[in-house]
């Protein structure tokens, strides 16, 4: 093999080249097939009323395109020509791109599949590709019929590779598969974080525009609903009052802070209920009429919810009474 000769082909400059299929076969093809020690080139050589461009000893033959052409487009073209010489190799080249076949690879039955190398002009000074061509292209090695033994086991390597290639494919594809149900997971649960979200800010928007639950039951047990709706917070009453502050107005606000603070915690009930506990949002009495679809029409939603259960959910746990 001679690697200077097959660098300086590599390096060849398109620039001014003639693109013609001749200049390709006489500046290109023959130079690297000479390089490869291949001297007795049989030219135009004729197969049953066609003509190959170069065969050798009717172990390879060459079919040549000119400069550019696809050659992907004379593929049946050197298969024909390959069934009625039946080389060991059939080599397709427009100059730039080489693409080399085993047209009597036996396990596969396609023309078109057995390529066994495929590459560029350029590439050839790349030394582990010009060792592997060596092999499958040089004359010396086709004295012994060594060449034969390379090209079955470049054959066998491609089966290799292709099975390796496949089983990845389905690797992938089955990982592939898992991220998207891991997408899926987290779309899910970016949704119900959402959910939770819009029932968190509904919860502040209602408190801070007046709307408590909590303070809606107390008024509705103690039958005091003017002290809901009074502009200021209820607070603690201080320890002195005024003159003016009546002793009754004063009791009733201190029952009421006192009612507040031992009023039944609607979350501790939900806690205890299974088909309820795992819903976000059910913070308040008139939470859970809410969810469960119950009506309250200005009424106590814990006492409208204490008489639905006995109706309709009798082995749950009772709605909790308010401590006096």
């Amino acid at each position: 093999m001679n690697i200077e000769r097959l660098n300086s082909l590599a390096n060849t400059d398109f620039a001014n080249f003639i693109h013609s299929e001749n200049n390709v076969k006489y500046k290109i093809i023959i130079p690297f097939l000479q390089a490869f020690n291949h001297v007795d080139l049989d030219l135009e050589h004729a197969a049953q009323g066609s003509r190959i461009d170069i065969n050798i000893g009717n172990r390879i033959i060459v079919e040549t395109k000119a400069l550019g052409q696809n050659i992907n487009m004379h593929v049946q073209q050197l298969a024909d020509y390959c069934g009625k010489e039946l080389p060991v190799l059939a080599i397709l080249t427009n100059g730039r791109n080489f693409r080399i076949y085993s047209p009597q690879w036996r396990q596969l039955r396609a023309f078109t599949e057995k390529i066994i190398y495929e590459f560029e002009l350029k590439h050839l000074t790349d030394i582990n590709l010009l060792n592997r061509l060596e092999k499958i292209l040089d004359f010396t090695n086709y004295d012994s019929l060594e060449f034969i033994d390379h090209i079955e086991q470049r054959e066998k390597e491609i089966l290799k590779i292709k099975l390796e290639i496949d089983e990845l494919k389905l690797l992938k594809k089955s990982e592939v598969n898992e991220v998207k149900d891991e997408i899926q997971d987290l779309k899910i649960q970016i949704q119900e974080l959402n959910e939770q979200i819009k029932l968190k800010e509904k919860f502040v928007s209602e408190v801070e525009s007046g709307n408590i639950p909590e303070l809606e039951s107390l008024a509705s047990d103690y039958l005091i609903p003017f002290l809901v709706s009074m502009p200021s917070a209820i607070a603690r009453p201080a320890i002195t009052a005024s003159k003016n502050t009546s002793l009754s107005s004063i009791n009733i606000a201190n029952n009421l802070q006192s009612r507040k603070t031992s009023s039944p915690s609607a979350r501790d009930w939900v806690e205890k209920i299974p088909e309820l506990r795992g819903i976000g949002g059910l913070n308040s009495w008139r939470d859970v009429c809410d969810h469960l679809t119950i009506a309250v029409d200005g009424d106590s939603a814990r006492r409208r919810l204490k008489i639905w259960i006995e109706q309709n959910q009798p082995n749950w746990e009772k709605v909790p009474e308010p401590k006096k």
